[in-house]
């Protein structure tokens, strides 16, 4: 298996004063893919041009390791896999984030599904489809699949539901502003995370005095999140994120459901732990 390494240098707009952004290392890990895509198979322009196949997001994922700060701040180096799974029908792309004395500060993962692109409609819209032949044959044996991506839903979440105590509720209303939507729809839609953020934010700001458990959300940084895009938001597309909190045994988690008028027809969800 082929691995692609690559150094940053994170600057300030990278960092809360607790961590990396969630954001910026799922960036840097969709970025990577890229990376590997140009140094190994096929790039993304190329393959949307050439190859009518175009790549979604489905699960991201972000564990943390180490504490870094902007203060510790120096080269960062990424080492970038990326693998076919499931018969061509997912690829996943994993990413490593170590300092230069060897400690790993945080890792990630992505499980992206191909589109066949139709172009009938000059609005490259698609659907989930395997990889076509020439673009499965850039992958070597060893980076080919057959099980699927490991993702942690539902189990995760029912695992939370079920053994954890909850702690409260809260609504928090969502715009989807231009800034918040890319190139085609939602095809790397991690603001789903910064959106799920804000609401955990405005929920212990507001109940934080009454429930001292939740400031762990705040006060804390982040251990792990996981990320499930389920459908995109449009843009101007007014939704509201549904946060609930649980007390684990490890701490407190973070459920938010990003939906628009019916919650049983989920746009995101994405778990954070503290």
């Amino acid at each position: 298996m082929r691995t692609l390494r690559f150094d940053v240098f994170p600057d300030v707009g990278a960092f809360t004063p607790l961590q990396l952004k969630p954001h910026f290392i799922l960036s840097v890990c969709f970025n990577g893919s890229e990376r590997w895509s140009r140094e190994y198979g096929v790039p993304h322009q190329t393959a949307i041009r050439d190859l009518q196949t175009a790549f979604v997001l489905q699960v991201a994922r972000v564990s943390y390791h180490d504490r870094y700060t902007y203060t510790d701040a120096d080269r960062l180096s990424i080492a970038i896999t990326r693998q076919s799974r499931r018969n061509g029908s997912q690829v996943e792309v994993r990413a490593s984030f170590e300092t230069p004395g060897g400690s790993m500060v945080a890792e990630s993962s992505l499980c992206i599904v191909p589109l066949s692109l139709s172009d009938a409609s000059g609005e490259l819209a698609g659907l989930p489809a395997p990889m076509p032949p020439s673009y499965m044959s850039t992958f070597e044996p060893s980076e080919r699949l057959e099980e699927p991506y490991p993702s942690p839903f539902p189990g995760m979440l029912n695992q939370i539901i079920e053994s954890g105590e909850l702690l409260s509720s809260y609504q928090y209303p969502l715009f989807i502003n231009r800034h918040q939507c890319e190139f085609v729809d939602q095809w790397f839609f991690v603001e789903a995370g910064n959106l799920a953020a804000a609401s955990r934010e405005h929920m212990v700001f507001e109940q934080g005095a009454r429930l001292p458990l939740l400031r762990r959300g705040l006060s804390l940084p982040v251990r792990e999140l996981n990320l499930l895009y389920s459908r995109p938001f449009y843009l101007f597309d007014v939704g509201k994120v549904l946060t609930r909190a649980f007390r684990s045994h490890e701490g407190v988690v973070f459920v938010h459901e990003l939906i628009k008028d019916d919650p049983s027809e989920l746009h995101a969800l994405v778990l954070e732990r503290f």
